[in-house]
């Protein structure tokens, strides 16, 4: 969330001339694609499977997206915070449960261009992770890690109320990699690559 702010206060200091900005809030739920993960542990455990994750989109703490923008003319530059959160859904044998659901946490920086009331973004940025684990019978509670990378892709449209006000409906891919560590002992490694597609509805506002 700290990222967040410095980017947005990076964006303001770099706005003379600036036409408008925008802020936004979003809900919403994330299919994920199966992807290769591996989990290791000191000590010779080693599992690499395809993952089934599950977002529990509105399990606590809830999925969402925060957004802000500095537009001039029809193109923009973003910056976003998604909240996504996978749950291993197969875990495989001496693993008892495994989330980063506290959360896969993209950062990114995006370009976007409005054409009417759509607008298409292109961005990428950092994967800050937390991570939770039982593996053989040790309970993992890992910290807030900057642990990898994401792109993004996504488009959406606005429904006006009044000049300002908005609620919007959007599509979005992620393809994501991230390693978060679960410190021990036994110290664990997770390797995990996350491909989903997010649907999301939210509220903004123009200023």
């Amino acid at each position: 969330m700290r990222v967040l702010w410095v980017l947005l206060l990076l964006l303001y200091g770099n706005a003379q001339g600036a036409d408008r900005w925008s802020v936004e809030a979003y809900g919403g739920d994330a299919l994920n694609f199966r992807n290769r993960l591996e989990i290791r542990q000191d000590g010779g455990y080693a599992q690499s499977l395809s993952a089934d994750y599950r977002t529990h989109a509105f399990r606590s703490p809830p999925y969402y997206v925060l957004r802000g923008a500095r537009w001039s003319d029809d193109a923009a530059w973003e910056v976003s915070l998604i909240h996504h959160k996978l749950y291993l859904a197969n875990p495989p044998a001496g693993v008892s449960d495994l989330s980063i659901s506290h959360g896969f946490n993209i950062l990114s920086l995006a370009r976007a261009f409005r054409a009417g009331d759509w607008t298409y973004r292109f961005g990428a940025g950092p994967v800050v992770t937390h991570a939770e684990a039982a593996i053989l019978g040790t309970k993992y509670d890992g910290p807030y890690k900057l642990s990898g990378a994401a792109l993004l892709a996504g488009g959406g449209r606005r429904f006006y109320f009044g000049r300002s006000t908005f609620v919007s409906l959007e599509g979005m891919l992620t393809a994501a990699y991230a390693s978060p560590s679960l410190p021990g002992p036994p110290n664990g490694k997770i390797k995990a690559t996350n491909t989903a597609i997010h649907f999301l509805v939210g509220l903004g506002y123009e200023f």
